[in-house]
């Protein structure tokens, strides 16, 4: 039996003293190694319902409960963000004073646990994969837009979450960019069991998806199950 890793109950979120509304009712459960994409017009609520999912953003009413064992009381949400959540977004946010190397490292220098060594060659590996193993000593403002990106699915990757949230992955980049990024990400999350939730307008990446969660004004519209992984 498919595992969950969290269930999304009744959700409501509501900006300006509940003069705009951006959910209505949403719920929903995501489950370990899957792929789930959320589909919807701009402006429908999918980044608002990722950013309540991986703690950024708290429900007006609502919850967001992780059943999973062994992460459902991890406290503080900073901590619970680092140990299990990966995030992907449009905008990159990579240092560009730092090389793409020492930005995939960033999220491993709170872990005490891991040694430098090991902390380079991890980030080193996911570069690696990713078609970078040639620019990891370039700084992130000298390299082009897409070799950004996939940096940012390098340094999302590289704590081994078990829950990866990404908004318009592939949105800035082109179609053979998008595919090592979407290649890589759904290799992943097989390989090791976890989940990855993406909010998209591309009906291509829909196609990957175990299950396309489609949205309109703030609501869930439809639940499609695909027979795709």
């Amino acid at each position: 039996m498919t595992k969950p890793l969290l269930k999304v109950e009744s959700v409501h979120k509501a900006y300006e003293g509940g003069l705009i509304p951006a959910l209505k009712d949403v719920s929903l459960t995501l489950n370990r190694g899957e792929t789930v994409v959320l589909m919807g017009p701009s402006g429908c609520g999918k980044s608002t319902l990722l950013n309540i999912i991986g703690s950024l953003d708290l429900p007006t009413s609502g919850s967001v409960d992780y059943v999973d064992e062994g992460i459902s009381h991890i406290r503080p949400l900073s901590l619970f963000r680092r140990e299990v959540i990966g995030f992907i977004f449009q905008a990159h946010h990579l240092l560009p004073v730092l090389t793409l190397q020492e930005n995939v490292e960033t999220p491993l220098l709170a872990n005490s646990h891991i040694s430098k060594d090991a902390r380079e060659t991890k980030a080193a590996e996911l570069l690696e994969v990713l078609g970078l193993g040639a620019k990891k000593a370039s700084y992130a403002n000298r390299v082009s837009g897409g070799e950004r990106q996939r940096t940012a699915i390098a340094r999302a990757l590289v704590n081994d979450p078990l829950l990866i949230l990404a908004d318009e992955p592939t949105g800035s980049v082109d179609s053979k960019t998008a595919d090592v990024i979407l290649r890589t990400l759904i290799s992943y999350t097989k390989e090791f069991n976890s989940t990855l939730l993406i909010a998209t307008h591309d009906e291509s990446i829909a196609r990957l998806a175990n299950r396309v969660i489609r949205m309109k004004d703030g609501q869930i519209t439809d639940i499609e199950q695909n027979k795709t992984s």
